[in-house]
């Protein structure tokens, strides 16, 4: 299960969740092809529930 949260430090970027961790992912269309880990703390990230019509490439959100 990927989860996507609002990454407001740096935009245009998102901050995913999955089984293996936390990735920084630019918020475009394949940007999940350029993902990078997340190293850091932040608080109250806001969960993103419209992607706005952008294809991160993500497999599935389920």
């Amino acid at each position: 299960m990927k989860t996507i949260y609002e990454f407001m430090q740096t935009p245009p970027y998102w901050i995913v969740r999955d089984e293996a961790g936390y990735w920084l992912v630019p918020a475009r269309a394949q940007g999940w092809h350029e993902r990078e880990p997340f190293v850091g703390r932040v608080g109250h990230l806001q969960e993103v529930r419209d992607l706005q019509g952008i294809d991160l490439g993500l497999e599935t959100l389920s």
